[in-house]
């Protein structure tokens, strides 16, 4: 005879700036709507007017376009329901208690979109969600084989320079750091979370890895000289001291473990 008991581990807790995100989504469906809009008033002059009429046409439909576009870039990241760092706190939910996951701290000037405080110290989450094929060479970032999708997806999934807002986020941290007087080990991972994507990445700035392998990533990280739980407590106070961060939910985990009968 057998009966089952149950051990709790603790996961890591998840800290959001709600207000970052509610003010994020806002300015995407206005920077949309402000693009249709410009649209709308190009096509107007264009039918009202005579040809000095269409020639002022093309101010309002090349800044209509490229709002427009940009506008629903923004719309895509801050407005669906699985946003980056939905998508981040589900695949890093089993991380332990040592692990803070902070999604759109402030550091000076800059928003860390996401940065995870582990034993060894900060780490700077570039995430994106683009799927398809991504090359890296000679410090240079592209989509790979989009022919005319490049031209109809304007508004898809944005690729940028990872690489170079890695870089800006560690600046930042570290001299936010530097001004507590805090020191701790700070660094950044590019992590590509769409599970269609597909990476050729040569000599990149910064680690780069694809969803399956942000985990692992990250319980690679060296703890040379870990920090004591008050430090990364700290550490996580000052990441959000400023905004509005709905209170954090460490979330347990019940495993079934089978006992004998005395």
């Amino acid at each position: 005879m057998a009966i089952a008991a149950h051990l709790v581990f603790a996961r890591m807790k998840v800290y959001r700036d709600l207000e970052y995100v509610g003010k994020r989504k806002r300015i995407a469906t206005l920077s949309s709507i402000a693009g249709v809009a410009l649209l709308g008033a190009a096509f107007f002059l264009a039918s009202t007017t005579g040809p000095n009429g269409v020639l002022i046409a093309y101010i309002p439909l090349l800044a209509g376009t490229i709002i427009f576009h940009l506008g629903m870039q923004q719309v895509g990241k801050w407005n669906r329901a699985q946003r980056n760092d939905v998508i981040l706190d589900s695949l890093l939910k089993d991380l332990g208690e040592r692990y803070s996951l902070i999604h759109y701290a402030k550091a000076g000037k800059r928003t860390i979109e996401h940065a995870l405080v582990y034993p060894g110290g900060v780490l700077a989450i570039v995430a994106r969600e683009l799927p398809g094929k991504v090359a890296h060479r000679d410090g240079r970032w592209k989509k790979v084989g989009q022919g005319l999708s490049r031209l109809f997806g304007m508004g898809g999934a944005f690729l940028g320079n990872p690489g170079s807002d890695a870089e800006a986020d560690v600046e930042a941290l570290r001299a936010l750091l530097g001004e507590e007087r805090l020191e701790a080990d700070v660094d950044a991972v590019i992590a590509f979370i769409n599970p269609r994507v597909e990476l050729d990445v040569e000599e990149p700035e910064y680690p780069v890895v694809n969803a399956e392998g942000l985990k692992s990533y990250i319980a690679s990280l060296p703890a040379e000289s870990p920090l004591q739980p008050a430090e990364r407590q700290r550490l996580v106070e000052i990441l959000t001291r400023e905004g509005a961060f709905e209170a954090p939910v460490a979330v347990s985990t019940r495993r079934p473990v089978k006992r004998r009968a005395a």
